[in-house]
């Protein structure tokens, strides 16, 4: 059967050779499992700068639905999810300079 390549960030398995791995690190579906994997390490003020620069996305906020999900390229954060999360910064920050 031979050996197989195992992905993480996509949960999957296939055959391992050369041209199967290619085709697998530089498709779609594995570049954005990779994205969402180290964006749940980003940091709170990267991801603050990020969504404030985008503009709302319309339909997300009208369904609550998008079917570009999280590759889509306006921001799915409502005015609160904006609050918390800047409110989340100024805790950080507020917790760096206090404790140097």
């Amino acid at each position: 059967m031979g050996k197989r390549y195992f992905c993480d960030y996509c949960d999957r398995s296939f055959q391992d050779n050369l041209h199967n791995r290619k085709k697998h690190l530089n498709g779609v579906q594995h570049l954005r499992a990779k994205r969402a994997w180290y964006d749940l390490f980003r940091d709170a003020a990267a991801i603050l700068q990020e969504e404030q620069t985008k503009k709302p996305c319309r339909k997300f906020l009208l369904t609550g639905q998008c079917d570009f999900g999280s590759s889509c390229r306006f921001s799915h954060m409502t005015e609160q999810d904006l609050e918390k999360l800047s409110a989340q910064v100024k805790g950080e920050s507020s917790k760096k300079d206090g404790g140097v």
